[in-house]
């Protein structure tokens, strides 16, 4: 079909070099997209003498008949609606023209040829009858004529889930056999549902699991590209000096992302903000994506000397100026433990790079005892990347004298996990151990035992979810294992994962391998008490190194569930109109509706996140170019945010945001063609609401997925509200 456009980019071409005749002239060829549109053509000219000038002209891209989609931005399995094409042209007289429909990914249902007369100058809208079905994307194809003319357009739109997929993961040593159990939802559609087995001699095998796991986060601060950063340029890096294909894919480009993102959120101070260069940030966060961009730099990936530079510049500054942790922090008094955090986290970037602050090392090392224990562990390898050994092996055997092994693995004291830093992880304790102990002592003897420690995750091995920030700190750790270690003639080990008396797969563990996949059908059992589980046994064959191994499921619902949850965060959702204030569930295309959230705590919580799905025929009105608030009225009368926590000593007004004149407890919004999202550095106990307008776009009946609320570091700690239907009317029905 010669008329079809598929093509769209809101940039027709750019092209960076042109060398013109000594007449000034150039010829130059661009293909345009398929974009119906009047584009801007700009050209920039410069001479060797450094004369400079600048033109512009409009570019107009049309036919004499035209199709423009009139579909949603996204679907929900299940959703039911009437969408199609607008058809206009540009003849002067009337015309007859037919639209014929083609769908792949959902159900075209009734009539898919629909003939229209067109008035002159006039257009008429083509609408077909679609549900989607389970899938992950939809293919949409229209195609009108007309008078001798035609065009086509094919649209492609994501199908997102209902509810949200989960992901269970498993990784650890295996020596001989091991068995790792997942207790799975009861509406778990084991079709689509996946396991993905992967294995190697080497901890990397570790890594390219979590990679793949922190891809699909859905959330992207800073704290967490970081996160997802550091086993990405890690992989790159060992990949580069092994030779073996670690990582799927390009990685250049990721990784150049990444590195773009974080400099683009560098403030006017130097620190990264966790969302935007606006919005706010700390030492620790600054010197933790400084930390990814250093190792990018370091991996040959151009890094901007002014951004480093400008970290290093608010790096020191925080350490010298004695207000900078508790202005950062936004709160008018500073525990002394989150205090030397803060500074310990300047220090070891400043020192990465090449500019020890020794003064304020010096400084730290004589408030040690005053540390919490991961920080003075830290701070060893601080003091031994300088040479002061003799210091640093002090405070590193201090930490491993209240370290205790049983059975193959090392367990930390209980004063280990304590820190109530508002970056709390479980795993980072033993990682900052074993970076300083390969830094310090790489032959202790204890070494192996936290190792292991260090590689098990998962139910089956904790009571906890691992965080971004865990997955982090391990992979910097087990990094560092990899390159103290002397991997030659190591020989590769064939693992058989068995179900029951069924063998699942039987893959042999070497650098590079590619994850096996399956789906779950015939693999799940049920328990005593009804519910469905998968457990699988791996067995090492025959004699041979230890394997890592990391397995992860991913849950996909069957069906959409609406029930909700409380389990630390109570989450409610309704829509109402913008006038009366009365809830609906049906409105008219083009109305505008105000969506209501509201969350409660029932004890004080850090950094929630509140996740609100829309349904496919509503999209989110953006406000953030009003000076005034639309709910300031109502939110005047019916916001809870409760009074008698905004207490001078929890410094609440330096915490949220303004927004029209009203404060939100939400630092953070954002919105997105198929969600807005909130997001909270610190709430008290009580209830905290949020809202915004949503215009209804297209007719049908959609699904309306539980809004969720989690502690994205504690996402044990999370909470849903119920769901169902939304309908839109079309206009004048």
């Amino acid at each position: 079909m010669g008329v079809l456009r598929s093509v769209f980019r809101p940039t027709a071409f750019f092209i960076g070099s042109v060398t013109t005749n000594a007449n000034g002239e150039a010829v130059v060829a661009g293909a345009l997209p398929d974009n119906i549109t009047t584009f801007r053509v700009m050209a920039l000219a410069v001479t060797a003498g450094d004369r400079y000038g600048s033109g512009q002209s409009p570019l107009l891209s049309t036919r004499p008949l035209l199709a423009r989609p009139a579909l949603p931005r996204f679907l929900r399995e299940g959703d039911d609606f009437t969408a199609g094409v607008v058809v206009n042209h540009r003849f002067g007289h009337a015309i007859t023209a037919q639209v014929d429909a083609q769908a792949w990914g959902v159900s075209l249902r009734g009539d898919t040829r629909q003939s229209y007369s067109l008035a002159a100058g006039r257009g008429a809208e083509a609408r077909f009858h679609f549900r989607a079905i389970p899938g992950d994307s939809a293919r949409f194809r229209f195609h009108a004529s007309g008078a001798g003319e035609a065009d086509a357009v094919e649209v492609r739109l994501p199908i997102r889930p209902a509810n949200r997929p989960v992901t269970q993961a498993v990784s650890g040593l295996l020596r001989d056999t091991a068995t790792v159990e997942w207790l799975l939802a009861p509406e778990a559609d084991l079709a689509r549902s996946r396991l993905e087995l992967g294995f190697g001699t080497s901890p990397l095998a570790l890594v390219q699991g979590w990679q793949r796991w922190l891809d699909v986060y859905p959330y992207e601060c800073s704290e967490q590209i970081s996160s997802g950063g550091l086993p990405l340029v890690t992989l790159y890096r060992a990949q580069r000096a092994s030779g073996v294909r670690l990582l799927r894919g390009e990685p250049g480009p990721r990784i150049e992302r990444v590195i773009a993102l974080l400099s683009s959120r560098q403030r006017e101070d130097g620190g990264i903000g966790l969302w935007s260069a606006a919005d706010w940030s700390s030492p620790w966060l600054t010197a933790y994506a400084g930390r990814v961009l250093l190792d990018a730099r370091e991996a040959g990936f151009t890094v901007s000397d002014s951004v480093m530079s400008g970290i290093a510049g608010y790096l020191t500054r925080a350490l010298h100026d004695p207000d900078a942790v508790g202005l950062a922090l936004g709160l008018p008094r500073v525990t002394v433990e989150e205090t030397l955090t803060e500074r310990l986290a300047a220090v070891d970037l400043l020192s990465r790079m090449g500019q020890p602050d020794v003064p304020s090392e010096n400084v730290l090392l004589g408030q040690a005892a005053r540390m919490a224990w991961e920080d003075r562990v830290l701070l060893a390898e601080v003091l031994a990347r300088r040479g002061a050994r003799e210091p640093a092996l002090r405070l590193l055997d201090a930490a491993w004298a209240g370290v205790k092994v049983r059975g193959t693995r090392a367990y930390l004291p209980p004063g280990a996990y304590r820190h109530g830093f508002y970056f709390t992880s479980a795993v980072r304790p033993a990682g900052r151990l074993l970076t300083a102990t390969l830094a310090l002592r790489p032959n202790h003897p204890m070494l192996g035992a936290l190792v292991e420690t260090l590689v098990q995750q998962g139910r089956a091995e904790a009571e906890y979810e691992w965080t971004t920030q865990d997955y982090g700190a391990a992979v910097l750790a087990l990094f560092r294992f990899e390159q103290m270690q002397t991997r030659a003639g190591a020989r590769d080990r064939i693992v058989r994962v068995r179900q029951g008396g069924r063998v699942v797969t039987e893959q042999r563990a070497r650098p590079g391998q590619t994850p096996a996949h399956t789906a779950l059908t015939g693999l799940v059992t049920r328990r005593w008490d009804g519910r469905k589980v998968l457990r699988v046994n791996l067995q090492g064959v025959g004699a041979g190194p230890a394997v890592y191994y990391q397995l992860t499921v991913r849950e996909v619902d069957a069906r959409t569930t609406y029930t909700p949850l409380d389990r630390g965060i109570s989450v409610e959702r309704w829509y109402e109109t913008v006038d009366t204030h009365r809830p609906v569930t049906t409105v008219v295309e083009g109305q505008v509706v105000r969506v209501r959230l509201r969350i409660t705590l029932p004890e004080d919580r850090s950094m929630v996140v509140l996740d609100d799905p829309l349904p496919a025929g509503l999209e989110a009105v953006d406000l953030s170019l009003r000076t005034v608030s639309p709910f300031a009225a109502d939110l005047l009368a019916t916001e809870d945010n409760s009074e008698e926590h905004k207490d001078e000593d929890r410094g609440w007004w330096s915490w949220g945001s303004w927004d029209g004149g009203m404060w939100s407890p939400f630092d953070h919004s954002e919105i997105r063609d198929d969600r807005v999202v909130y997001f909270a550095r610190r709430l008290w106990r009580g209830s905290y609401n949020a809202t915004y307008l949503a215009r209804a776009t297209t007719a049908g009946r959609f699904i309306s997925g539980p809004a969720h609320a989690e502690e994205m570091y504690n996402p044990g700690v999370h909470g849903r509200s119920g769901g169902g239907l939304f309908v839109v009317r079309a206009a004048g029905r």
